[in-house]
């Protein structure tokens, strides 16, 4: 029986969102002391070890070496964390933000098509096609029309890349869909610790190059390992198998609005072209959705 979205859903989304959304002041904040390579090694390694812990506190248990699993925890974070991570921060060397988070945000147009041809029950839609397609629109909108300006110049190749990213987290929703029955902390520890595999070799070259590294930038890293990596790892894993990749695509537009909120917080000026493109965005996840309103999430006393 197909899965109906309905207020938990939405509102493990938007909690998913936010998480990833606050990233970015404390990626931005972090990587000022912390090389890169270091940031993400930190980031994933408390994280796996975070998650590793709250899986045997729930009584699971992380399957053994020659459990096929882990062949596909492996592509996990391969796809979901290391490879994107390196595939992004290598091409922001060339590109500027804007244009990099422009490209990112195609992911939903690639997961409709993957979710099309390896998920039973995920069809697309032309109504579901035009959504993404308008949701894109208003990430272009929201980020800037002017960024696409350097789309198709010397930088091609990095151009390139940031899509190749986008590619890898479409292949990551399809592949959590896919996943055999495990319980979804223990995926997401399993996830987490072969994406610190992956990531190692770079990590701790940088790592023991580091000095003069600030506390704020230890606490900004330990903060988007718990968060964004390590509680946000959870709730994908169980969206994208409750609620489905498709569904799950909808949180790379909503995030762009949750790290503007925190730049509010921050003490970032906000604009009316931030409204403007929210309610594009909405429009997009309104048809998307197949013409369902968002449902607002309950709030439980």
């Amino acid at each position: 029986m197909p899965h109906t979205i309905g207020p938990r859903d939405w509102a493990a989304l938007l909690l998913l969102t936010v998480l990833w959304g606050s990233a970015f002041a404390f990626i931005k904040h972090s990587v000022g002391t912390l090389p890169p390579g270091a940031l993400i090694f930190v980031r994933l390694s408390l994280a796996a070890l975070a998650l590793t812990v709250w899986a045997h506190m729930r009584g699971h248990r992380l399957p053994p070496l020659t459990d096929r699993r882990w062949l596909w925890m492996g592509g996990l974070g391969l796809f979901g964390n290391a490879l994107p991570f390196f595939l992004v921060s290598w091409a922001q060397q060339y590109i500027d933000s804007a244009l990099a988070g422009i490209l990112v945000a195609t992911m939903p147009l690639v997961t409709v098509g993957l979710a099309h041809v390896f998920v039973p029950g995920e069809r697309m839609t032309v109504r579901a096609v035009l959504g993404l397609i308008v949701g894109f629109a208003g990430v272009i909108f929201l980020l800037g029309p002017s960024a696409l300006a350097a789309l198709g110049g010397a930088d091609t190749l990095a151009q390139l890349a940031v899509i190749g990213a986008a590619t890898c987290y479409a292949i990551n929703a399809i592949q959590a869909r896919l996943l055999p029955d495990t319980p979804p902390s223990v995926s997401a520890a399993g996830m987490l610790i072969m994406a610190t595999v992956f990531a190692a070799p770079l990590g701790i070259w940088d790592l023991v190059q580091v000095e003069n590294v600030t506390p704020s930038a230890w606490f900004a890293a330990a903060w988007l390992a718990l968060g964004p990596t390590a509680f946000a790892s959870v709730i994908l894993m169980h969206v994208a198998r409750t609620a489905g990749p498709n569904f799950l695509a909808i949180a790379n537009y909503l995030t762009p609005i949750a790290a503007l909120l925190t730049g509010l917080l921050i003490g970032e000026v906000v604009g009316w072209t931030v409204i403007l493109a929210l309610a594009v965005i909405l429009a997009g996840v309104w048809l998307a959705r197949g013409g369902k309103p968002p449902v607002p999430p309950k709030v439980q006393p």
